[in-house]
């Protein structure tokens, strides 16, 4: 199994071992959030950046509530204070695309000269309708933007929330992990799905594996079957493929594509009738999400499970399977890096 490269913490104020208190120009600034302690906040790795955040996490219907303190270090003017609820999407380039689908807000009334550490309760039930969502080209993330209006200089600060959705239709959805042949490779039955790769008369294989569904914590079961092997193959490879559609069905589409991990699966050119049996756990591979079919009409993410063949020459010879992943209850966590 080859492991990806885990992301170093990030040392900046919003990093793995943050400040609460955020000192911005003479007053200091935390966030408290209601029925959320410190210590439960979720890992998120970004490998792109190579940063590793704790950040407090949100369900899609869940009301954001808390308090904001301000301490200022003597007298503080300023002309207006406002705290937004931000929901964006940010797709990465040449140019650069940031598109906000979400933006609530709450004004404070304070005395234009603050002296003392003062506290505003806020509370936010707008819903969120998208997951939060670090990929190669396509982000999307929800933040608290506290706006401190001043007469020389206006103060942003903002907090970023981590957001997952649990999609209550697939709730009735099978569950593979429970079945009594969840360890047996011959637990294929009618939901499964068969792939062939065939290149003229030297080499013809069946790849079949159990579904198309599957949840982030159950595994992807097959079995590749060499029915004629007549060249010289030095080794296999079976694995999960992560692609981005960037404005999926326009002129200007883009697509992103992405191995999350792959596993060598064989070795050497095996003989005709030959099968090798294939198990790929999912909660193993770092960063991997729900299947993302539109997300506010600006991308959507596809997962394939991909096989490759590599020949003595450096040949290859590939087939991949779209199959759709979901979050059930429980796995609201986002996947590290391992």
């Amino acid at each position: 199994m080859l492991k990806q490269e885990k992301p170093s913490e990030k040392q900046e104020s919003r990093g793995f071992f943050s400040k609460l208190i955020k000192k911005v120009d003479g007053c200091d600034i935390k966030f408290e959030y209601q029925n959320r302690k410190d210590s439960n906040r979720v890992v998120v790795d970004d490998p792109y950046e190579k940063i590793s955040e704790r950040l407090h996490i949100f369900s899609g219907d869940e009301d954001v509530v808390g308090t904001v303190h301000l301490n200022p270090k003597g007298q503080f003017k300023h002309q207006g204070i406002l705290l937004e609820l931000i929901g964006s999407i940010r797709i990465l380039g040449e140019k650069e695309e940031l598109i906000e689908f979400l933006k609530v807000e709450k004004r404070f009334e304070a005395e234009p000269i603050l002296q003392k550490e003062i506290a505003f309760d806020f509370s936010f039930n707008a819903p969120k309708d998208y997951e939060s969502y670090r990929g190669a080209k396509a982000r999307v993330g929800y933040f608290l933007r506290l706006n401190i209006n001043r007469q020389v200089k206006n103060i942003r600060e903002r907090e970023e929330l981590w957001v997952s959705r649990v999609n209550p239709k697939f709730a009735s959805l099978p569950d593979a992990s429970l079945h009594r042949n969840y360890f047996r490779e011959t637990a294929f039955g009618k939901d499964s799905v068969s792939m062939e790769v065939g290149v003229d008369n030297i080499l013809h294989i069946e790849f079949k594996y159990d579904k198309k569904m599957f949840h982030l914590q159950e595994r992807v079961l097959g079995m590749v079957t060499f029915k004629v092997a007549d060249l010289d193959l030095q080794y296999g490879e079976v694995g999960i493929v992560r692609k981005e559609y960037i404005h999926p069905g326009k002129s200007n589409e883009v697509m992103e594509s992405e191995t999350l991990q792959k596993f060598e699966v064989m070795d050497g050119t095996p003989i005709p009738g030959e099968v090798i049996p294939i198990r790929m756990y999912l909660n193993s591979i770092g960063r991997l999400t729900p299947s993302y079919e539109n997300v506010h009409n600006v991308f959507r993410v596809a997962y394939f499970v991909n096989l490759v063949l590599v020949t003595g020459e450096g040949k290859r010879y590939f087939k991949s399977q779209e199959i759709f992943l979901y979050r059930r209850a429980g796995q609201e966590a986002p996947v590290p890096v391992l």
